[in-house]
């Protein structure tokens, strides 16, 4: 069972969603599922005294984003190494 849902998001990020080649819907369930997943596993970490703080995670997003754009090729092969971890392979943008 499908739910239609609108969002309104802002511009960098809907300019990669843009990017998405065919199934929008598709491709934002499969970043929401990935996210339900390292959710679950923060969760399980924290189980066995592994605690991931959100100072951790904003850290290592501002490292992130303080690295350059990366080209639609290397956005390419990004994709083709996550299908790895999608259980139905629908990676895509």
């Amino acid at each position: 069972m499908t739910r239609s849902i609108t969002i309104s998001l802002p511009d960098d990020v809907a300019a990669y969603v843009e990017r998405a080649q065919g199934n929008r819907p598709g491709f934002i369930a499969g970043l929401l599922r990935r996210r339900m997943r390292a959710d679950g596993l923060r969760v399980r970490r924290a189980q066995l005294g592994c605690i991931v703080t959100d100072d951790d995670v904003e850290s290592t997003r501002s490292r992130l984003a303080a690295l350059p754009p990366i080209s639609e090729e290397q956005h390419a092969r990004n994709l083709e190494w996550l299908r790895q971890f999608d259980e139905d392979g629908s990676a895509s943008a």
